[in-house]
């Protein structure tokens, strides 16, 4: 049997079960690279440029983990998965820069066009219908194949949105215990979902007593009707994603959300932007909500995010006091 690479990263952690199985309904073996450790940091560091952002550095890394165990690597150029919108250019770039910098074949690399932003749903499936061609498969057995795993990607979605995050589903780890009070904790999947770039962030929050509350805890109904409270939105889906996160919340207290943290890459351009908005917003309608934003890259020390995440909570924590003494004082009645 074949076997077809699936590199850890970036988008890996949204389509994880939705590519497995369309691979392996195919008839592939799928062979995932280990989830992210030192060595594979240092494989993506080396390989790649200076002036890519770090996530795409580490995501070269796993690349590297792969290429001569299989017989195909699994890179489609996903231009868009929403009307009107794209991806950052890094992602749809990768297979350009992964075929440039591996000196990678091309009949050896998957990397069909997806793009539902002018086409919608048509062109979802006309991406996959050439992948289906390139492996050799008839337009029958790619459909197939395609409506199983899309059946499985929904399912692994609704399991998100319960509570459950990617790294639990895909890897089969103990879930994090929950508590009453939460993070709402922002930011792409493949930072908030690795524990490795993140350094455990989800797991130093809960030896704090907090969970967390993601973009994709919450219905796309919600992030979009959010989205409506900015006169433009921007032109990359998953920033759109954070941005109505992180509006809603600010407008409406639920969850049990008590302070937002926005989780960013060094020198990502839609970052800065969103984050910028987010500070704005937040300024202007909730002043009194905590916010960090915790920086990224390879030089990010444990120690430093561990002392910014005790003060996030003791700041959490002092303004709750400060509020509840408020309502408890004679003169607030």
């Amino acid at each position: 049997m074949k076997k077809v690479g699936l590199p850890r990263g970036l988008l890996f952690y949204r389509f994880y079960f939705l590519w497995k199985t369309f691979l392996e309904e195919l008839g592939f073996e799928v062979v995932v690279s280990p989830p992210t450790n030192k060595e594979v940091v240092h494989w993506g560091l080396t390989n790649s440029v200076d002036e890519i952002c770090f996530p795409v550095k580490v995501f070269l890394g796993h690349v590297f983990s792969l290429i001569d165990r299989v017989d195909f690597l699994f890179l489609p150029r996903m231009v868009s998965f929403h009307k009107n919108e794209y991806n950052c250019p890094k992602i749809l770039g990768l297979p350009d820069i992964v075929r440039n910098l591996f000196r990678y074949p091309d009949e050896n690399l998957l990397d069909s066009e997806v793009n539902m932003r002018d086409r919608g749903v048509r062109g979802w499936l006309q991406g996959y219908l050439e992948i289906g061609r390139k492996l050799g498969k008839s337009e029958r057995e790619t459909m197939r194949a395609l409506s199983l795993a899309e059946e499985k990607h929904r399912s692994f979605r609704e399991q998100v949105r319960s509570g459950l995050l990617p790294e639990v589903l895909i890897d089969g780890k103990k879930p994090f215990p929950s508590f009453p009070e939460k993070v709402l904790l922002l930011g792409h999947p493949y930072l908030v979902s690795d524990s490795y770039i993140n350094m455990n962030l989800v797991q130093k929050l809960a030896d704090l007593g907090f969970s967390v509350f993601t973009s994709e805890m919450l219905p796309e109904k919600d992030i979009r009707k959010a989205l409506k409270l900015v006169p433009k939105i921007s032109f990359w889906t998953i920033s759109n994603e954070i941005l109505g996160t992180a509006l809603h919340f600010i407008r409406n207290r639920g969850e049990g959300v008590q302070g937002l943290i926005h989780l960013v890459s060094f020198e990502c351009g839609p970052d800065s932007l969103v984050g910028e908005v987010i500070e704005r917003v937040l300024k202007r309608e909730r002043e009194e909500l905590p916010y960090l934003r915790l920086e990224i890259d390879e030089h990010t020390g444990e120690a430093g995010v561990v002392t910014r995440l005790e003060a996030f909570v003791d700041m959490i924590r002092w303004r709750r006091r400060e509020v509840e003494s408020n309502f408890s004082s004679p003169f607030a009645s």
